[in-house]
C-alpha cells in the first residue's frame, strides 16, 4: 500500500515537472523567435508542444487512475480481511466459552465424591455431580471386578432401558476398546438403538457419547459413559487425562 502511494506521488511530481518544462519551452520558443507569426518552424514547434501536452496528461492521469483503483482494491481486501479476522476471533471466543461451559469443574465435582465407601455410592454421586455441570441425558459408571476380570455396572443416571447394562471385558465393544487403549473415546453420531431416553417429551435418541477411563496410575479401574444431545468433545478433550486421573484417584480406595 505504501509503495502505491509513493508511485502515485512520483507520477504526479513527474507530470507537473514535464508540464512546467513544456510551458517554459513554449514561452522561450515564442520569446526567442522574432516575428513569430511568420516563422513556420516556431509555429510547428508550438503545435508539437500543444499535441504532446494532452498525450502526457492522458498517460499521467491513466497511471494515477490505475494506482487509485489498486489502492481501492487493497483497501477493500484489507477491510474484508479485518472483517474475516473479527469473525474468526468472535468464533474463537464463542468456542472457547462453549468449551469452558462444557469442562468439568473438578474441585466442585470432587466435593461430591469425598467420604464414599463403595462403587454404587461413588458412581451415583459422580453422575449427579456431572449432571449439574453438563446436560447429560444418560450416564453409566462401571467398576473393574478383580475376581472376574470384568467391568460391571455400578451406577446409572436416567437409564430406562428394559435390558440392564451388560458386563464387558477389556477389548469388548466400545468401552472395552477404551479400557484396552486407556484413552477416552468420543462418538459424534451414535448408531440407532445404542441408547434411548424416555422422558415427558417422548422417546429421544442422544447423538453424542463420551467413554472415559478412570485411571489409577496406569490401571483402568472404572469406566464413565455419558450421552448427550449436544457435542461435548471440545469441552472435555483439553483436560481428559486430568479428568480420568482425578476421578480414578478418588475411586482407588473404594471397595
Amino acid at each position: 500500500m505504501n509503495d502505491l502511494y509513493k508511485n502515485k506521488q512520483k507520477i504526479l511530481f513527474n507530470l507537473i515537472l514535464v508540464l512546467v518544462l513544456i510551458l517554459v519551452s513554449i514561452m522561450l520558443t515564442i520569446g526567442a523567435t522574432p516575428s513569430f507569426k511568420n516563422n513556420g518552424f516556431g509555429i510547428a514547434l508550438l503545435l508539437l508542444f500543444l499535441i504532446v501536452i494532452p498525450a502526457i496528461l492522458s498517460v499521467g492521469f491513466t497511471g494515477i487512475r490505475s494506482i487509485n483503483i489498486s489502492i481501492e482494491n487493497e483497501e477493500k481486501q484489507r477491510a474484508s480481511s479485518l472483517d474475516e479476522i473479527e469473525k474468526m476471533e468472535k468464533e474463537v471466543e464463542e468456542k472457547a466459552k462453549e468449551a469452558e461451559d462444557l469442562t468439568f469443574n473438578l474441585s466442585s465435582l470432587g466435593e461430591n465424591l469425598n467420604k464414599l465407601n463403595n462403587w454404587e455410592e461413588f458412581g451415583s454421586a459422580l453422575l449427579k455431580g456431572i449432571s449439574k455441570q453438563i446436560e447429560i441425558v444418560v450416564g453409566l459408571v462401571y467398576y473393574f471386578d478383580t475376581n472376574d476380570n470384568k467391568f460391571k455396572p455400578a451406577a446409572n443416571y436416567a437409564y430406562y432401558s428394559d435390558a440392564p447394562p451388560i458386563e464387558f471385558s477389556e477389548g469388548d465393544g466400545l468401552s472395552g476398546q477404551v479400557v484396552k487403549n486407556k484413552k477416552a473415546m468420543f462418538i459424534s453420531d451414535l448408531p440407532d438403538g445404542y441408547v434411548k431416553v424416555i422422558s415427558g417429551l417422548g422417546s429421544n435418541k442422544p447423538k453424542f457419547l463420551a467413554i472415559i477411563p478412570l485411571l489409577d496410575k496406569e490401571d483402568v479401574i472404572g469406566i464413565l459413559e455419558i450421552a448427550t444431545f449436544k457435542p461435548i468433545e471440545r469441552g472435555l478433550s483439553r483436560r481428559i487425562n486430568e479428568i480420568s486421573k482425578f476421578i480414578g484417584k478418588k475411586a482407588s480406595t473404594l471397595s
